[in-house]
Protein backbone atom coordinates (compact mmCIF):
# COMPACT_ATOMS: atom_id res chain seq x y z
CA UNK A 1 0.00 0.00 0.00
CA UNK A 2 1.57 3.18 -1.07
CA UNK A 3 -0.58 5.18 1.24
CA UNK A 4 -3.56 5.03 3.62
CA UNK A 5 -6.80 5.26 1.41
CA UNK A 6 -10.02 6.07 2.91
CA UNK A 7 -12.59 3.71 1.77
CA UNK A 8 -10.78 0.23 3.59
CA UNK A 9 -10.17 2.35 6.66
CA UNK A 10 -14.53 3.21 7.07
CA UNK A 11 -15.06 -0.07 6.08
CA UNK A 12 -13.22 -1.54 9.01
CA UNK A 13 -13.97 1.21 11.31
CA UNK A 14 -17.76 0.86 10.78
CA UNK A 15 -17.76 -2.54 9.38
CA UNK A 16 -19.54 -1.98 6.08
CA UNK A 17 -19.61 0.61 3.15
CA UNK A 18 -19.89 3.82 4.55
CA UNK A 19 -20.78 7.41 2.87
CA UNK A 20 -20.59 10.63 2.78
CA UNK A 21 -23.69 12.35 2.59
CA UNK A 22 -22.99 16.32 1.29
CA UNK A 23 -25.38 18.84 3.15
CA UNK A 24 -25.40 22.77 3.04
CA UNK A 25 -26.86 24.86 5.54
CA UNK A 26 -24.70 27.84 6.36
CA UNK A 27 -23.97 30.20 4.15
CA UNK A 28 -21.09 32.32 5.08
CA UNK A 29 -17.95 33.00 7.29
CA UNK A 30 -16.25 35.95 9.67
CA UNK A 31 -14.07 36.25 6.09
CA UNK A 32 -16.90 37.27 4.77
CA UNK A 33 -19.26 38.90 7.26
CA UNK A 34 -16.84 41.42 8.10
CA UNK A 35 -15.33 39.95 11.30
CA UNK A 36 -11.62 39.12 10.12
CA UNK A 37 -12.03 40.34 6.12
CA UNK A 38 -14.72 40.51 3.45
CA UNK A 39 -14.63 39.21 0.09
CA UNK A 40 -13.84 35.92 1.41
CA UNK A 41 -10.64 33.54 0.50
CA UNK A 42 -8.83 34.47 -3.19
CA UNK A 43 -10.00 31.12 -4.56
CA UNK A 44 -13.50 30.63 -2.69
CA UNK A 45 -15.85 30.42 -5.49
CA UNK A 46 -19.82 31.55 -4.27
CA UNK A 47 -20.78 28.26 -2.98
CA UNK A 48 -18.14 28.94 -0.07
CA UNK A 49 -16.03 25.80 -2.15
CA UNK A 50 -18.63 23.11 -1.60
CA UNK A 51 -21.00 21.82 -4.50
CA UNK A 52 -23.60 21.08 -1.77
CA UNK A 53 -25.63 24.29 -2.08
CA UNK A 54 -27.54 22.97 -4.78
CA UNK A 55 -29.68 21.70 -2.08
CA UNK A 56 -30.13 25.12 -0.21
CA UNK A 57 -33.86 24.91 -1.09
CA UNK A 58 -33.91 21.69 1.04
CA UNK A 59 -34.09 20.90 5.08
CA UNK A 60 -30.89 19.22 6.54
CA UNK A 61 -33.19 16.36 7.38
CA UNK A 62 -34.27 16.43 3.56
CA UNK A 63 -30.98 16.46 2.52
CA UNK A 64 -29.84 13.46 4.61
CA UNK A 65 -33.19 11.40 3.28
CA UNK A 66 -32.32 12.33 0.39
CA UNK A 67 -28.63 11.65 0.01
CA UNK A 68 -28.69 8.58 1.92
CA UNK A 69 -31.33 7.24 -0.58
CA UNK A 70 -28.80 8.08 -3.05
CA UNK A 71 -25.99 6.42 -1.50
CA UNK A 72 -27.92 3.44 -1.22
CA UNK A 73 -29.25 2.75 -4.65
CA UNK A 74 -25.56 4.03 -6.29
CA UNK A 75 -22.85 2.48 -3.44
CA UNK A 76 -24.80 -0.20 -1.48
CA UNK A 77 -23.55 2.17 1.35
CA UNK A 78 -24.94 0.83 4.81
CA UNK A 79 -23.48 3.57 6.93
CA UNK A 80 -23.75 7.29 6.57
CA UNK A 81 -21.40 10.61 7.89
CA UNK A 82 -23.36 13.58 7.75
CA UNK A 83 -20.83 15.86 6.21
CA UNK A 84 -21.93 19.69 6.46
CA UNK A 85 -19.72 20.79 3.65
CA UNK A 86 -19.76 24.32 2.37
CA UNK A 87 -18.89 27.53 3.88
CA UNK A 88 -17.80 27.79 7.83
CA UNK A 89 -20.46 24.82 9.83
CA UNK A 90 -19.57 25.99 13.26
CA UNK A 91 -20.28 30.03 12.55
CA UNK A 92 -23.72 30.58 14.20
CA UNK A 93 -24.71 30.60 17.81
CA UNK A 94 -24.74 27.42 20.05
CA UNK A 95 -28.46 26.69 20.38
CA UNK A 96 -28.82 26.65 16.19
CA UNK A 97 -26.19 24.73 15.72
CA UNK A 98 -27.51 22.21 18.18
CA UNK A 99 -30.98 22.02 16.53
CA UNK A 100 -29.12 21.95 13.13
CA UNK A 101 -26.46 19.25 14.06
CA UNK A 102 -28.87 17.22 15.59
CA UNK A 103 -31.15 17.20 12.48
CA UNK A 104 -28.80 14.98 10.38
CA UNK A 105 -28.34 12.32 12.79
CA UNK A 106 -30.73 9.52 11.28
CA UNK A 107 -31.03 5.82 11.50
CA UNK A 108 -27.61 4.22 10.38
CA UNK A 109 -25.48 7.74 10.69
CA UNK A 110 -22.40 7.17 12.17
CA UNK A 111 -20.84 10.50 12.19
CA UNK A 112 -20.63 14.13 12.43
CA UNK A 113 -18.34 15.42 9.97
CA UNK A 114 -18.58 19.44 10.01
CA UNK A 115 -16.06 21.65 8.02
CA UNK A 116 -14.80 24.90 9.17
CA UNK A 117 -11.97 27.24 9.71
CA UNK A 118 -9.67 27.06 12.90
CA UNK A 119 -11.04 30.44 14.21
CA UNK A 120 -14.59 29.63 14.59
CA UNK A 121 -13.73 26.47 16.87
CA UNK A 122 -14.06 27.49 20.78
CA UNK A 123 -14.25 25.09 23.71
CA UNK A 124 -18.34 25.71 23.53
CA UNK A 125 -18.72 24.22 20.73
CA UNK A 126 -16.41 21.52 21.29
CA UNK A 127 -18.59 20.86 24.59
CA UNK A 128 -21.49 20.69 22.18
CA UNK A 129 -20.41 18.23 20.03
CA UNK A 130 -19.38 16.43 23.25
CA UNK A 131 -22.74 15.90 24.30
CA UNK A 132 -24.10 15.09 21.28
CA UNK A 133 -21.46 12.56 20.52
CA UNK A 134 -22.23 11.10 23.90
CA UNK A 135 -25.83 11.06 23.59
CA UNK A 136 -26.06 9.32 20.39
CA UNK A 137 -22.47 7.19 20.36
CA UNK A 138 -21.95 8.64 17.37
CA UNK A 139 -18.30 9.83 16.07
CA UNK A 140 -17.22 13.55 15.66
CA UNK A 141 -15.13 14.32 12.83
CA UNK A 142 -13.98 17.85 12.46
CA UNK A 143 -12.44 19.41 9.05
CA UNK A 144 -9.91 22.09 9.63
CA UNK A 145 -9.04 24.29 6.72
CA UNK A 146 -5.19 24.87 6.56
CA UNK A 147 -4.28 24.99 2.86
CA UNK A 148 -0.65 26.48 3.75
CA UNK A 149 1.63 27.06 6.05
CA UNK A 150 3.11 29.88 4.87
CA UNK A 151 1.84 33.03 5.91
CA UNK A 152 2.59 35.46 3.59
CA UNK A 153 0.78 32.34 1.22
CA UNK A 154 -1.99 32.68 3.63
CA UNK A 155 -2.01 36.43 4.00
CA UNK A 156 -2.08 37.05 0.27
CA UNK A 157 -5.22 34.33 -0.37
CA UNK A 158 -6.54 36.30 2.18
CA UNK A 159 -7.06 33.69 4.68
CA UNK A 160 -7.65 35.84 7.60
CA UNK A 161 -5.92 33.34 10.04
CA UNK A 162 -2.58 32.05 10.89
CA UNK A 163 -0.84 28.72 11.53
CA UNK A 164 -1.31 29.59 15.28
CA UNK A 165 -5.46 29.35 14.70
CA UNK A 166 -4.56 25.97 13.18
CA UNK A 167 -2.46 24.40 16.11
CA UNK A 168 -4.91 26.16 18.86
CA UNK A 169 -8.17 24.27 17.21
CA UNK A 170 -6.44 20.88 17.01
CA UNK A 171 -5.88 20.74 20.02
CA UNK A 172 -8.76 22.00 21.21
CA UNK A 173 -10.22 18.97 18.87
CA UNK A 174 -7.66 16.29 19.74
CA UNK A 175 -8.73 17.18 23.77
CA UNK A 176 -12.20 16.21 23.33
CA UNK A 177 -11.29 13.02 21.29
CA UNK A 178 -12.67 14.18 17.95
CA UNK A 179 -11.23 12.92 14.88
CA UNK A 180 -9.06 15.69 12.69
CA UNK A 181 -9.28 16.03 9.04
CA UNK A 182 -7.14 18.69 7.62
CA UNK A 183 -7.57 20.39 3.98
CA UNK A 184 -4.25 21.57 2.08
CA UNK A 185 -3.60 22.78 -0.64
CA UNK A 186 -0.28 22.04 -2.63
CA UNK A 187 0.33 24.29 -5.65
CA UNK A 188 0.20 27.81 -4.65
CA UNK A 189 2.70 29.51 -6.77
CA UNK A 190 3.69 31.45 -3.60
CA UNK A 191 4.53 27.91 -2.14
CA UNK A 192 7.89 26.08 -1.99
CA UNK A 193 8.27 22.07 -1.71
CA UNK A 194 9.81 23.25 1.56
CA UNK A 195 6.70 24.69 2.81
CA UNK A 196 4.64 21.70 1.46
CA UNK A 197 7.34 19.54 3.18
CA UNK A 198 7.13 21.91 6.59
CA UNK A 199 3.07 21.04 6.24
CA UNK A 200 3.76 17.30 6.25
CA UNK A 201 5.44 17.73 9.38
CA UNK A 202 3.76 20.01 10.66
CA UNK A 203 0.20 18.11 10.45
CA UNK A 204 2.30 14.79 11.46
CA UNK A 205 3.70 16.64 14.69
CA UNK A 206 -0.07 18.17 16.01
CA UNK A 207 -1.48 14.27 15.35
CA UNK A 208 -4.26 14.99 12.71
CA UNK A 209 -6.03 11.80 11.45
CA UNK A 210 -6.63 12.64 8.06
CA UNK A 211 -5.66 15.06 5.11
CA UNK A 212 -7.76 16.14 2.13
CA UNK A 213 -5.17 17.47 -0.36
CA UNK A 214 -5.98 19.54 -2.79
CA UNK A 215 -4.71 21.02 -6.62
CA UNK A 216 -5.81 24.50 -7.00
CA UNK A 217 -8.19 26.18 -9.55
CA UNK A 218 -9.40 29.10 -10.80
CA UNK A 219 -12.74 29.56 -10.33
CA UNK A 220 -15.41 32.30 -11.71
CA UNK A 221 -15.99 35.72 -10.30
CA UNK A 222 -13.27 35.13 -7.31
CA UNK A 223 -10.14 37.41 -6.55
CA UNK A 224 -7.70 34.96 -8.00
CA UNK A 225 -9.94 34.77 -11.37
CA UNK A 226 -9.09 38.58 -11.60
CA UNK A 227 -5.33 38.35 -10.88
CA UNK A 228 -5.43 35.62 -13.11
CA UNK A 229 -6.34 37.32 -15.91
CA UNK A 230 -4.20 40.62 -15.38
CA UNK A 231 -1.10 38.11 -15.13
CA UNK A 232 -0.59 38.46 -11.61
CA UNK A 233 -0.94 34.85 -11.04
CA UNK A 234 1.05 31.98 -12.60
CA UNK A 235 -0.65 28.54 -11.49
CA UNK A 236 2.11 25.59 -11.28
CA UNK A 237 1.95 22.80 -13.47
CA UNK A 238 0.34 18.93 -13.19
CA UNK A 239 3.45 17.65 -13.08
CA UNK A 240 5.01 20.18 -10.23
CA UNK A 241 1.51 18.91 -8.24
CA UNK A 242 2.34 15.30 -8.73
CA UNK A 243 6.20 15.84 -7.56
CA UNK A 244 4.49 18.21 -4.62
CA UNK A 245 2.11 15.59 -3.60
CA UNK A 246 4.46 12.82 -3.37
CA UNK A 247 7.10 14.14 -1.41
CA UNK A 248 3.91 15.65 0.83
CA UNK A 249 2.81 12.27 1.39
CA UNK A 250 6.41 10.49 1.76
CA UNK A 251 7.33 12.68 5.01
CA UNK A 252 3.38 12.31 6.65
CA UNK A 253 2.74 10.04 9.29
CA UNK A 254 1.69 6.66 8.12
CA UNK A 255 -1.14 6.44 10.73
CA UNK A 256 -2.83 9.64 8.86
CA UNK A 257 -5.59 8.38 6.36
CA UNK A 258 -5.79 9.92 2.85
CA UNK A 259 -8.90 11.61 2.04
CA UNK A 260 -8.36 12.85 -1.19
CA UNK A 261 -5.53 13.40 -3.54
CA UNK A 262 -6.69 16.22 -5.80
CA UNK A 263 -9.41 18.70 -6.19
CA UNK A 264 -12.50 18.22 -8.34
CA UNK A 265 -12.66 21.47 -9.89
CA UNK A 266 -16.46 23.34 -11.11
CA UNK A 267 -16.69 22.45 -14.58
CA UNK A 268 -16.87 26.56 -15.60
CA UNK A 269 -13.40 26.76 -13.90
CA UNK A 270 -11.34 29.24 -15.57
CA UNK A 271 -8.12 26.92 -14.78
CA UNK A 272 -7.04 23.59 -13.18
CA UNK A 273 -4.34 20.91 -13.80
CA UNK A 274 -5.92 18.95 -15.59
CA UNK A 275 -6.19 15.84 -14.12
CA UNK A 276 -9.22 13.66 -13.14
CA UNK A 277 -8.87 11.68 -9.71
CA UNK A 278 -7.79 8.69 -11.42
CA UNK A 279 -5.18 10.18 -13.17
CA UNK A 280 -3.90 11.72 -10.21
CA UNK A 281 -4.22 8.72 -8.25
CA UNK A 282 -1.64 6.80 -11.33
CA UNK A 283 0.67 9.40 -11.90
CA UNK A 284 1.41 10.46 -8.23
CA UNK A 285 1.88 6.27 -7.17
CA UNK A 286 3.94 5.95 -10.34
CA UNK A 287 6.12 8.46 -9.19
CA UNK A 288 6.49 7.15 -5.81
CA UNK A 289 7.04 4.37 -6.84
CA UNK A 290 10.03 5.24 -9.13
CA UNK A 291 12.04 6.65 -5.93
CA UNK A 292 10.88 4.15 -3.20
CA UNK A 293 8.93 5.92 -1.55
CA UNK A 294 5.76 5.48 0.21
CA UNK A 295 3.47 7.22 2.86
CA UNK A 296 5.57 7.78 5.96
CA UNK A 297 8.76 6.64 3.94
CA UNK A 298 11.26 9.84 5.07
CA UNK A 299 8.79 10.22 8.55
CA UNK A 300 11.60 10.11 10.88
CA UNK A 301 11.75 13.81 12.31
CA UNK A 302 9.91 13.72 15.12
CA UNK A 303 10.72 12.84 18.74
CA UNK A 304 14.23 13.58 18.76
CA UNK A 305 15.20 11.89 15.87
CA UNK A 306 19.10 13.64 15.58
CA UNK A 307 19.47 12.76 19.19
CA UNK A 308 18.90 8.90 18.03
CA UNK A 309 20.00 9.00 15.06
CA UNK A 310 23.37 9.48 16.92
CA UNK A 311 23.35 7.72 20.02
CA UNK A 312 20.93 4.71 19.21
CA UNK A 313 21.10 3.92 15.30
Amino acid sequence: MIYRELAPYLKERYGARTQRVSLAYFRTCPNRDGTVGVGGCTFCEETGSGFANRFKSMSVRDQMINGIEHAKKRYNAKKFIAYFQSFTNTYAPLNELNSVYRSAILEDVVALDISTRPDTFPCEIAELLKNIRDEYDIDIFIEFGLESINENTLAKVNRGHSVAEFVDAVGCAKKYGFEVITHVILDFPSDTIYDVIGCAKLLSAVGVNGIKMHSLYIAPHTAMEKEYKEGKLTPLTANDYVYRAANFLSYLDPKIVIHRLISTPPCDAIWSIGLTNAEAKKRIESEMKENGKIQGSDFDYLNGASWRKKFLS
